[in-house]
């Protein structure tokens, strides 16, 4: 590869600050030819900000993805180690530091391993192979005529040359070479086995692992006051009688935003509590104006766009099928609430934070403070896990807010459960209507897809406005970013929606609303898990009006191989038994009804495919479902870590059965009320069945996002083997005991 010049290098800075991917130029032909290397390390060239090796020996592996409970951190391990040649354990890995890392945006989507770890492995790719030319040159001999065992590169004759010996020779602070080789699948060693969690013992132990824990010397504790309502504004409070309270050492109010700092954290909460019942408030208007959020999702005005369309022949539908489904409010409902650590001093910020996104934050809290994002370091601690945006950004305006106020010393604020429950982005609920021509042979010939949704992503991140919740509460507030709809491929409301499946006519359809009257964000999989079961729903009625066995049904409608093969691998390890499922008729086994249902998704229609088959029983007295047990079969491409991807499709499905039978978030005039594990029920290790999962590698192929590609197909499963164990459609999620006995009754 040609070595970019320094006016190559300024063009391509130049380059990135307007908003496109970093690069270089090389010559005309280049120029024309598609970009070379993986687009996140275009975004970041700075080789050292992804590998540096220090002048004692130390090998220093970066990354800007984040440790969520998810092992991605043990991935990216393996990955540098895979390429550098150095055994996993010699590493030190950095994650997610604005200071340090690159900036990678969020560790969310499934995208860490496709991009991330692409980047990286390119970047340690490149540092190896620089390594071993500065041995080749001081030898005079070729490249090829060396090997490399555990960081040492050795020579014909005994020679022997460290990476550190190699590294005192050549800087590797420039920039990364983009056409770097990855070593070839087949002379892998380390990529592909299932290395053990590095972050595990330390959890186990009890070391200070999670932000949780953090105590750094005169810490002091703070709490937020909450309004009665999330439009509800302050009109008066007494401060002199607030700042009197038991341990009270500062009362911060900033417009309706009330912050207290104690001595102890007991004492924060209490003195918050009381401030809340002793302040006035004004209140606000009803939330969604009195009506209920599926009335509100399909009667409001909606901004409406056909966003997929291909169009069929012309023909005359034997007969069309059409059905509607629904989901309610879901939450993160994190075991560990929302915490964050922030110190102001010398007009510096840090800010200490489980978020998902270190570089997004910091320009949220930029703009929320009114400082320049230069003047702020975010440093990314460990929570106790949340896939989705919960409350971890906005407790780190909160810490930032109070820390401010008190310069020079650490502020530290964790949300109650309760603050969490209520004051967390909720995930959107969702109406979709789905419609179906089939033709004489119960073929499909054409599909519409209409989805209702609130936003699913209102994280930090954008370039105006701040999406951390106390900043609209302060006296010069600042509004929230616009609020836009996630555009195809990946989508937002439309994850998913566009179908799987090879049907001549399709059309999507989203009615999306930007107004919130309950704040909504990024739960897991966005609108892809609900998309997804809502279709397999479908297609599984579609068969049954067919008069065809589900699983031959899907088969006769894809034109996906790695679609198929899962779905087959699937129902092989369940031993699936062909049959239609009959509408109207139950299937009862004993004094239960007895069903077996598939499910099968590519997440975001180009990542993990997978398919799950659940078995369940229904009480027909009650209505109760329990689950039986349920199958998984994935492909992801080149398996990075494959005990990893297990974890990751197994816990999916884990949450997708909770998120399917049991959760639903409640509201009343102004705000929700579902903040306890009583009044919002998650699964619990008595309901969890016993999985069973196989995966199939293909070394051959790139690596394919995982973690939230189970919760769509194990979803549409569950309800499917509902629906043929009763023969009735149960058509709004969660599938509660009412709503199951009531499908019964109809």
């Amino acid at each position: 590869m040609q070595t970019p010049t320094r006016r190559g290098f300024v063009a391509g800075l130049a380059a990135g600050a307007a908003g496109l991917a970093i690069g270089f130029r090389l010559d005309a032909s280049a120029q024309q030819a598609a970009p070379v290397g993986p687009p996140m390390l275009r975004a970041n060239p700075k080789l050292d900000s992804w590998v540096r090796l220090t002048p004692d020996g130390r090998i220093v592996v970066l990354t800007g993805r984040v440790e969520l409970g998810q092992g991605v951190l043990t991935a990216m391990r393996q990955i540098a180690a895979e390429e550098l040649d150095v055994a996993p354990a010699r590493l030190e890995l950095i994650s997610g530091d604005t200071a340090e890392t690159a900036n990678e945006g969020v560790t969310a989507g499934s995208q860490s391993i496709k991009f991330g770890g692409e980047a990286l492995a390119v970047a340690c790719a490149d540092a190896r192979a620089t390594l071993v030319n500065v041995a080749a040159e001081t030898w005079g001999v070729e490249r090829a005529a060396l090997n490399v065992s555990d960081g040492v590169i050795e020579g014909i004759g005994g020679r022997r040359m460290t990476y550190a010996e190699a590294a005192a020779r050549v800087s590797l602070v420039r920039p990364a070479n983009l056409a770097a080789q990855r070593k070839p699948p087949h002379a892998g060693t380390i990529i592909g086995t299932s290395l053990p969690r590095t972050d595990i013992p330390a959890k186990v132990f009890g070391q200070q692992v999670f932000i949780h824990d953090m105590r750094p010397e005169g810490m002091l504790f703070g709490a937020i006051a909450r309004p009665p309502s999330y439009a509800a504004r302050l009109v008066a409070l007494d401060m002199a009688w607030a700042e009197a309270l038991p341990g009270v050492v500062k009362v911060v109010r900033d417009g309706s935003f009330i912050g207290v700092i104690a001595r102890r954290e007991e004492q924060a909460n209490d003195a918050a509590r009381r401030i809340t019942a002793a302040a006035q408030w004004r209140d606000g208007a009803a939330l969604f104006g009195g009506k209920g959020a599926f009335e509100y999702l399909t009667t409001e005005p909606a901004l409406t766009r056909t966003i997929h369309s291909k169009a069929a022949p012309a023909s005359t539908p034997a007969r069309t099928h059409v059905a509607e489904y629904r989901r309610g409010f879901q939450a993160h409902a994190s075991i560990g609430a929302s915490c964050s650590l922030a110190k102001f001093e010398d007009g510096k910020l840090t800010v200490w934070s489980h978020t998902q996104g270190p570089f997004p934050l910091r320009g949220d809290l930029a703009r929320g403070l009114r400082m320049e994002p230069e003047a702020i370091r975010v440093i990314h601690a460990q929570g106790s896990g949340c896939y989705g945006h919960n409350g971890a950004d906005d407790v780190a305006l909160d810490a930032a807010l109070l820390a401010r106020a008190m310069p020079g010393r650490t502020i530290r604020v964790h949300w109650t459960h309760e603050e969490e429950m209520v004051w967390e982005p909720w995930g959107s609920a969702m109406v979709v209507k789905l419609e179906a021509a089939m033709g004489a042979d119960g073929g499909i010939a054409s599909w519409g897809h209409d989805v209702w949704s609130f936003p699913h992503s209102t994280r930090p991140g954008d370039r105006v406005g701040c999406n951390l919740r106390s900043a609209w509460y302060l006296e010069n507030p600042v509004a929230p970013s616009p609020i836009v709809d996630g555009a195809l491929p990946n989508g937002a409301s439309a994850r998913n929606a566009v179908p799987i499946y090879d049907f001549p006519g399709q059309r999507v359809t989203t009615h999306f609303h930007t107004a919130m009257p309950v704040r909504t964000s990024a739960l897991r999989t966005l609108g892809g898990y609900f998309n997804a079961v809502a279709a397999e729903m479908f297609i599984d009625e579609c068969a049954s009006l067919a008069g065809v066995d589900p699983v031959a049904y899907r088969i006769r409608h894809l034109a996906d191989q790695r679609l198929v093969a899962v779905l087959r691998k699937a129902v092989e390890i369940s031993g699936w038994q062909p049959k239609p499922v009959v509408m109207g008729r139950g299937n009862a086994q004993g004094a239960r009804l007895v069903g077996t249902g598939v499910g099968m998704t590519k997440y975001k229609n180009s990542d993990s495919h997978v398919a799950v088959v659940a078995r369940v029983s229904v009480d027909p007295a009650t209505g109760v479902v329990r689950l039986e047990k349920m199958w998984a079969a994935t492909e992801a491409g080149r398996a990075i870590n494959p005990d990893g991807i297990t974890n990751q499709i197994e816990g999916g499905m884990v949450q997708a059965a909770s998120w399917t039978l049991l959760e639903e978030g409640r509201w009343d005039r102004g705000r929700m009320v579902s903040e306890d594990y009583t009044a919002y029920p998650i699964i619990d290790f008595e309901r969890i069945p016993p999985i069973e999962s196989v995966l199939i590698d293909r070394p051959d192929l790139p690596s394919l996002g995982v973690g939230e590609g189970s919760q769509g197909p194990t979803g549409a499963a569950i309800a499917n083997a509902i629906l043929d164990a009763t023969g009735r459609r149960v058509a709004e999620i969660p599938f509660t005991p009412e709503r199951v006995l009531a499908a019964l009754r109809a």
